[in-house]
């Protein structure tokens, strides 16, 4: 590697730790007692209401997708799941908006702008399933059919050969979509900006509000709830990862052919 590409690496490792230096220096002397209020209260449960509905939705459907298309090798449906990718996630929500708003679905099961937030959870299965296929989608392509063949010469039953042949293997993969979802969603704008209600508002809205469209002083209190979030989302990952390292680093050793 040549002495210009090293320091651009470290250039792009520092930015992170830059933003979190930002941030901890814009909140010093900050009242946490502030973030006490009820409109963050508020954005807190629907955030992640709607963070750990759309993640746990997304991993269960990309992972079915994934161990279908592996098991009926249908590479045509693989490539059709890859096209949500191809569109921004401002994209994405104007088409859901524009989809369940003006009296869609005929029966108004579900509209736009509602306070359950359930287009918003769609657009995010939408735009995250793929992800999460094509995270699992290679693990399943290394792994072992021993272990699924031996599962069936026992003969378990469906449930009991995935949780045993497949569910080891998976974790991996499956925790690191897990973080990466939570991270991103429960943080995002244009998608709620778009989809969701005035109140309450997913942190991300309600930080950006705050930092543009309020008095000067709020915007010390969405660079507090961003520092929090970053260090919770931080110790997330460190915390999962620390206590499954060793049966990660085993699966690792035995997932390949």
């Amino acid at each position: 590697m040549s002495r210009s590409s090293l320091w651009l690496s470290l250039i792009v490792l520092a930015l992170p730790f830059t933003g979190v230096a930002f941030l901890l220096y814009e909140t010093v002397g900050f009242d946490w007692s502030e973030l006490n209020e009820a409109a963050w209260r508020a954005s807190l449960t629907v955030t992640l209401y709607v963070t750990l509905t759309s993640t746990f939705l997304s991993l269960v459907i990309g992972t079915w997708l994934a161990r279908t298309i592996y098991m009926r090798r249908s590479m045509w449906l693989a490539s059709f799941l890859k096209w949500p990718m191809f569109v921004p996630h401002v994209a994405a929500a104007y088409l859901f908006y524009l989809l369940f708003s003006g009296g869609f679905p005929v029966y108004g099961l579900i509209e736009a702008n509602e306070r359950h937030h359930l287009v918003v959870i769609l657009t995010y299965v939408w735009k995250e399933v793929p992800f999460v296929f094509l995270m699992v989608v290679g693990t399943y392509g290394q792994l072992n059919p021993g272990y699924l063949d031996m599962a069936k010469t026992l003969q378990l039953k469906p449930l009991e050969q995935f949780r045993v042949a497949e569910w080891p293997f998976l974790i991996k993969p499956l925790l690191d979509s897990f973080w990466v979802l939570v991270a991103f969603i429960s943080f995002a704008y244009e998608v709620p900006a778009l989809l969701g209600v005035t109140y309450p508002e997913l942190l991300g809205v309600l930080a950006y509000e705050r930092l543009t469209t309020g008095l000067f002083l709020n915007a010390f209190e969405s660079y507090a709830v961003a520092l929090a979030w970053t260090l919770f989302i931080f110790s997330g990952v460190i915390a999962s990862y620390a206590l499954t390292a060793k049966r990660r680093r085993r699966i690792e050793r035995g997932v390949r052919r």
